[in-house]
């Protein structure tokens, strides 16, 4: 399904710090709920220039519920930091993310992550 290749593109995207590339796919005024903190797309955006993910695995791709022009999915993605410091950005989580469909073009516009507890 092309919105995962959206969300895989995203999650490089944050991989590599690259805030530009990020908000091809990010709406600024998206609402990004990640640890417990509430951001728009475009402050995300900033917190991932210091992002610090080494890998990352998307697992059981779900579709929760589609319709013209709305995709909304949930997935469990596994991360690993790169650094000892950055290690509570490693982990498994729960991730749901809904797209939009706006001129022809699909950007993120919710976002949320739970942590797995082990």
């Amino acid at each position: 399904m092309f919105i995962r290749e959206l969300e895989e593109k995203m999650w490089r995207a944050a991989q590599a710090r690259d805030k530009t590339a990020f908000l091809e796919l990010v709406d600024e005024k998206a609402v990004m709920v990640c640890g417990g903190f509430r951001c728009s797309g475009a402050d995300y955006a900033e917190i991932i220039r210091k992002f610090d993910c080494a890998s990352f695995e998307i697992e059981g791709f779900e579709t929760v519920c589609e319709a013209p022009g709305m995709v909304q999915v949930h997935y469990v993605i596994t991360t690993a930091a790169g650094k000892p410091e950055n290690a509570d950005l490693s982990g498994k989580f729960h991730i749901t993310s809904t797209w939009l469909e706006r001129n022809g073009r699909w950007k993120l516009v919710f976002n949320m992550d739970s942590r797995i507890s082990a």
